[in-house]
């Protein structure tokens, strides 16, 4: 990945799109904290020219001065990934502004942990029944699925336009194969990975790869932030990592390295790359 901003192109078989000589531009959506931010800043040190997008104008805004008092360049437009007509306005401000698209990453998500059905017994024993919201499922559902839908659809049309190849690397989750409490993360993120595999045969013609990355929990500022206002969830959290095959959460750098070899390798495409220290446990049991 580190010729990315140069070498990209499938008239060279080289990685990311773009034709050799041509720098090209990485977008990175939800990229203006966490995960995203840190795929962004991982692109920038690397020499690609990135734009994160996201809803909050002040993180974007102050991951960018972040970014330059470390001496990384990155750009920033306002985006809501689930609103169809600003996913339009991002991709033509893109084509007006920036380098043509060579890589996507849609980062974009948030999980909200729901049961299927919660039960409380109240003081006198009785149980009191409560379903799933469907708003939260609704919600769940247009952030981490059809936002990675309307991205990826303009992604892959700006690419085919400028007919330079290109990469769309799509954040997954190892929960998609199921987790406890995670019923519309995890069927969101499996039809992440689904889309994946049917764009990478639609698109292959156009020079267009198309790769998932799937982490599992993450070592970062969230899971942190979380642990520290709630020891319950922190022993929660201790006993499951301790199930897991290597004993340790992954980290942003983690990922991000798995996104750098999604982007560099030209004949990886239409698969998932496991960055999960092994895998989730679906539950831990007292």
């Amino acid at each position: 990945m580190s010729g990315c901003d140069t070498r990209y192109g499938r008239d060279t078989q080289d990685g990311c799109g773009g034709r050799a000589g041509r720098k090209t531009t990485a977008l990175v959506t939800g990229g203006g904290s966490g995960l995203g931010l840190a795929l962004a800043r991982h692109c920038a040190g690397l020499g690609h020219h990135v734009v994160i997008a996201g809803r909050d104008p002040d993180r974007l805004s102050q991951a960018v001065r972040d970014a330059q008092a470390d001496d990384l360049e990155l750009h920033a437009l306002r985006c809501d990934v689930t609103d169809e007509a600003a996913v339009d306005r991002l991709f033509a401000e893109l084509a007006e502004t920036h380098p043509p698209l060579g890589l996507c990453v849609n980062n974009a998500g948030r999980n909200s942990s729901h049961r299927l059905v919660g039960v409380r017994q109240d003081e006198s024993g009785a149980r009191e029944v409560r379903p799933y919201p469907v708003s939260q499922w609704e919600e769940t559902i247009k952030l981490c699925l059809t936002g990675v839908f309307l991205v990826g659809r303009r992604a892959a049309a700006a690419m085919v336009a400028h007919d330079q190849g290109g990469v769309i690397v799509n954040i997954s989750s190892a929960t998609s194969s199921g987790a406890y409490g995670q019923s519309a993360y995890a069927a969101a993120k499996a039809g992440v990975e689904s889309l994946t595999r049917t764009w990478a045969v639609e698109l292959g013609e156009y020079g267009i790869r198309v790769v998932a990355v799937a982490p599992g929990v993450l070592d970062g500022e969230a899971l942190r932030r979380r642990c520290a206002s709630s020891p319950r969830h922190q022993e929660y959290m201790s006993r499951l990592r301790r199930q897991t095959p290597l004993g340790r959460w992954c980290t942003e750098q983690d990922v991000a390295a798995a996104v750098a070899l999604a982007a560099d390798n030209p004949s990886i495409t239409g698969t998932v790359l496991e960055v999960h220290a092994g895998g989730i446990p679906r539950r831990v049991y007292e």
